[in-house]
């Protein structure tokens, strides 16, 4: 069996890294919620990824008052769209896809890192960023369209 199609379960190793793990867990929630959790990690660079969900669970269920859930998935959007233009500048396209969900974290997690070496566009201030933007990397075209939908643009002077 090729390493492109890897299919294996396998539990974690005891001395995995934690991002990996919570990225797995993020890699299920809808493209909203990776937005507003990239807004959140972007408001906050000290945050833990997983309190960066419990924040995004908070404002889903309106118990915040500093910020609100449409708020957050504006920010990420923005944040998605700067994203963008690092993934064009360091050409970085998705590889094929592994069906062993911590091979292609690791390997998405990976790409990031040598992208923001070229690109600072992908130059991330703390876990939960990187957490977050990689999340979304991996589902660039939903997170695109959703991030679309979200984004004010500014109106040009007339």
């Amino acid at each position: 069996m090729s390493d492109e199609l890897d299919t294996v379960f396998s539990l974690p190793a005891v001395d995995a890294d934690p991002d990996t793990e919570i990225g797995i867990l993020l890699m299920g929630l809808g493209a909203d919620r990776l937005l507003a959790g990239l807004g959140v990690a972007c408001r906050g660079p000290a945050e833990h990824p997983a309190t960066v969900t419990m924040v995004v669970d908070q404002l889903r269920h309106g118990v915040r008052q500093d910020l609100t859930f449409g708020d957050a998935v504006a920010a990420g959007a923005r944040r998605w769209q700067v994203a963008c233009q690092g993934f064009a500048a360091a050409n970085l396209r998705p590889r094929p896809r592994s069906a062993a969900l911590r091979r292609l974290w690791a390997d998405a997690a990976h790409a990031l890192a040598g992208g923001a070496d070229v690109a600072p566009q992908l130059r991330t201030d703390g876990a939960a960023e990187r957490v977050y933007l990689t999340a979304c990397w991996l589902r660039p075209e939903e997170i695109t369209q959703t991030a679309e939908a979200h984004v004010v643009l500014p109106e040009l002077p007339s």
